[in-house]
């Protein structure tokens, strides 16, 4: 291949990216929040569309091996409880969407890499360097930073019905979620050597299977989605643009991993940074004092995880959350392509050695 060829699928991979992660809570406030259809049918959907992508991706990348070997025991015991909660954590995001703005939401979410961090030091004995402890105090700060910002308790944007308090808390503790489930995730890739494109495929089915169960018990006591789906059906408020969240939120793992595979993982910080500061354009409308503090600090702190081994760069796994902590898909189709260099290298030597 040529160098302008690669560069042009860094370019792409890169820029889809950081369109997405600047977009995402925009597009799906849009199209596809709680509001308009049910949060429930929502994530059903996304899981749905998550197996697909995910059992392409890994057939057309190591072939039917894993399928053939795959046991439903094995699986249920290391997706079950990570899909669950990554469930729970998606639904808490649709609410959050409802209620705060998408620049406001991209930046409390990075609170996740506080309890990965807390989490992974605890669990899997991972060492951080002093960098690492600044860019994550720096996390910290702009989340109180923005939590507390008065202008944006006091003065609601119009086109938010919600409380900014009540969307904060939802982000909050979506994000806390996704730190314990993304630990689990990183468990299973790194020490149990999980195929990430397996996993993103398990997560998805595992998730969806829990809010069909959710809507079956709901539409039984006749509350929440359960009675809305029963009343109005499952696909009540979709229209050709509801696809447009669903299907990129379900592509976010394979995008990453693509991302780290042409530019590693120095690259794919750098992608995440240029969305956040389309985020932080596309919403200049909504920024206040405490938020315009907040970005630079944020910039800050991606720059210092640049700089070093990242903290929660290898937490979310193959489109895990599903909202942007797929971070795992990455480093696991990077290293295993690695792999296979190397192997190829020392074939290649051998070969000329016996020539010899």
């Amino acid at each position: 291949r040529t160098m302008a060829a690669e560069l042009s699928e860094q370019v792409f991979w890169s820029a889809l990216l950081a369109l997405q992660f600047g977009f995402q809570p925009a597009i799906t406030s849009k199209f596809a929040t709680g509001k308009l259809i049910t949060s429930s049918a929502i994530i059903v959907q996304e899981g749905v569309l998550k197996v697909g992508f995910g059992l392409q991706a890994l057939v057309l990348s190591s072939g039917l091996s894993h399928i053939k070997s795959w046991t439903f025991t094995e699986s249920l015991k290391k997706a079950g409880i990570p899909a669950v909660l990554y469930a729970v954590q998606n639904l808490l995001t649709l609410l959050a969407y409802d209620e705060i703005d998408g620049l406001t939401y991209n930046i409390l979410n990075q609170s996740k890499l506080l309890w990965n961090a807390i989490l992974v030091w605890i669990f899997l004995n991972e060492k951080f360097s002093y960098a690492q402890i600044v860019s994550l105090l720096l996390i910290m700060s702009t989340t109180i930073l923005v939590v507390t910002d008065p202008a944006k308790s006091d003065h609601q944007n119009e086109a938010k019905s919600g409380a900014f308090a009540l969307g904060a808390t939802y982000t909050l503790i979506a994000s806390c979620i996704s730190g314990i489930a993304s630990t689990l995730i990183q468990y299973n890739l790194q020490k149990l050597k999980r195929n990430s494109y397996l996993m993103s495929a398990e997560l998805g089915f595992y998730s969806a299977v829990t809010l069909i169960l959710k809507v079956a018990v709901e539409r039984q006591l006749e509350v929440g989605d359960g009675l809305r789906i029963k009343n109005k059906g499952f696909f009540t408020g979709f229209d050709e643009w509801s696809l447009l969240p669903l299907v990129s939120t379900s592509l976010g793992g394979i995008v990453v991993g693509q991302v780290t595979r042409t530019v590693g993982g120095v690259g794919k910080a750098y992608a995440l940074l240029t969305g956040l500061l389309i985020s932080t354009f596309w919403h200049s409308d909504e920024i206040t004092i405490r938020l315009m503090l907040a970005v630079p600090l944020v910039v800050v702190a991606f720059w210092l995880r640049i700089q070093t081994k990242s903290v929660g760069g290898n937490t979310a796994a193959a489109a895990a959350s599903h909202r942007h902590d797929d971070d795992d898909a990455g480093k696991n189709t990077s290293s295993s392509n690695g792999r296979r260099r190397s192997a190829r290298i020392r074939n290649l030597a051998g070969k000329k050695a016996r020539e010899r």
